[in-house]
């Protein structure tokens, strides 16, 4: 059973005049304005574009990196391979987390761009399968495992760097841009598939043109790098590490680790997995999943189901901050029980709004898709739920779980109910996840980032 509500008090003092509260009424300032907010915010944003095209290209990459056969076999192989990258994540998430609990955030979070930005330009200089056969897909498997490593670690570690770099009264709109930079990552890389998509022939496109944004990915990762480099430690982090170090000798806050993260707040891990899985799930098989999959069925052409994506990924984008301001001043609770609840409802209609073949509709299901996940506020609401000293880890171990588990095994799943004739059930295997998380919102007690609650 959850038995705490915990709150933190407004800000006062120094808080008011540009500092920030953090766990148990500490007022810490807060750094560089707002520049490492937009730092982080901008560096996210590129290294989730590195993901995107990944998924947005998966029915080229079938016909170049694998071996050619009959039907959708080849799609549900490359979605395959996308899943193993999420197998990495949570081994990335917890070493990265927990180290971040140890040495600070700023390190990681240059390590962990420049490892994404490295992979997928690799991906754009593998040879294909008529050159030198089954090496393509290992090779693509293994950079897959190096690109899932880094994320696993990137997400966990930048939500806490960005949120204890803001005021925590504005915690959840600040969570909300780090939500629209995922979201404006994965935009910048399907409108890299739609310019190649659209101004090439499809020969050309599977000769040449597929690799063009996966090499883009090493400048934007260097510029990326750049921006990290710059940051500075959050004083939050500094402050607990001093007072660690005046600890006992073997106590847990001397030694963070994933272990005292889930034996210290197991309920906030079990939650927070759920709704991760509503918003992982969701995003992965309607903009990573369904895009190559109305193109597979003829339903869609591939510059129209990725045109169509991209304003949903930008309606998500849009969303995400809107909702997070308004969380800062209702709660997380009653966000999260609306977006899970009106997903229960409209999974199957606007999936089958989607396989009716016109393009409106198209549009209009991507869009209600993108401002329903901009209604799940979670990343706030995980962090608000650990304290400082093991707030990377806690989100490691609830995000790696969640996105090894389900997030990333979602494009299979879907895939192979596609494949064997029961596309039907993918809409409610939606509708299940979000009933599941819908329960963890009604179950999550009504912690809050200030006084207004």
């Amino acid at each position: 059973m959850l038995r705490e509500v915990r709150r933190i008090p407004p800000a006062t003092g120094q808080a008011a005049s540009g500092g920030s509260v953090h766990d148990d009424g500490v007022t810490f300032p807060v750094r560089g304005g707002g520049r490492p907010i937009i730092a982080t915010c901008i560096a996210n944003a590129i290294e989730w574009y590195d993901f995107a095209v990944y998924g947005a290209l998966a029915s080229v990459l079938v016909a170049v990196l694998l071996r050619p056969g009959p039907g959708n076999g080849g799609l549900t192989a490359i979605f395959a391979v996308f899943a193993t990258s999420f197998l990495a994540r949570p081994v990335g998430a917890l070493l990265v987390g927990m180290r971040a609990d140890q040495v600070g955030r700023r390190r990681l979070l240059a390590a962990t761009i420049l490892l994404m930005a490295g992979a997928t330009a690799a991906i754009g200089l593998l040879p294909p399968w008529s050159a030198v056969g089954v090496l393509a897909p290992l090779c693509l498997v293994v950079l897959r495992l190096v690109q899932g490593f880094a994320s696993g670690g990137e997400i966990r570690v930048s939500i806490a760097y960005l949120l204890e770099s803001s005021p925590p009264r504005r915690w959840g709109y600040y969570g909300g841009w780090h939500t629209a930079t995922i979201a404006l990552g994965f935009t910048a890389g399907l409108t890299a598939a739609v310019v190649v998509s659209a101004t090439l022939s499809m020969a050309d496109l599977q000769r040449w043109g597929w690799r063009i944004p996966f090499l883009v990915a090493l400048p934007l990762g260097l510029a990326g790098l750049y921006i990290r480099l710059r940051l500075r430690e959050t004083t939050p982090f500094e402050r607990a590490g001093r007072s660690a170090d005046r600890s006992a000798a073997g106590s847990s806050r001397a030694s963070p680790t994933i272990q005292a993260a889930w034996r210290e707040h197991a309920p906030a891990v079990w939650t927070g997995f759920a709704l991760v899985s509503v918003l992982s799930g969701t995003f992965n098989i309607w903009f990573v999943f369904l895009p190559s999959h109305v193109v597979a069925e003829d339903i869609h052409d591939l510059p129209v189901a990725l045109a169509c994506a991209v304003a949903g990924l930008a309606a998500a984008a849009a969303a995400a901050p809107l909702f997070g301001l308004l969380s800062d001043r209702v709660g997380r609770r009653p966000l999260l029980m609306a977006g899970t609840s009106l997903l229960c409802l409209l999974a199957v209609p606007l999936y089958e709004l989607v396989l009716q073949g016109s393009m409106l509709r198209l549009l209009v299901a991507d869009l209600a898709i993108g401002v329903l996940l901009g209604t799940l506020v979670i990343s706030a609401h995980i962090a608000e739920r650990f304290p400082v000293i093991v707030r990377a880890s806690g989100i490691a171990l609830t995000y790696g779980l969640a996105t090894a588990l389900i997030g990333g095994s979602a494009p299979v799943v879907a895939s192979l109910l596609a494949q064997h004739g029961f596309s039907v059930c993918v809409p409610l295997y939606l509708l299940g996840l979000s009933a599941a998380g819908l329960t963890a919102a009604l179950r999550s007690p009504p912690v809050v980032a200030s006084g207004d609650a």
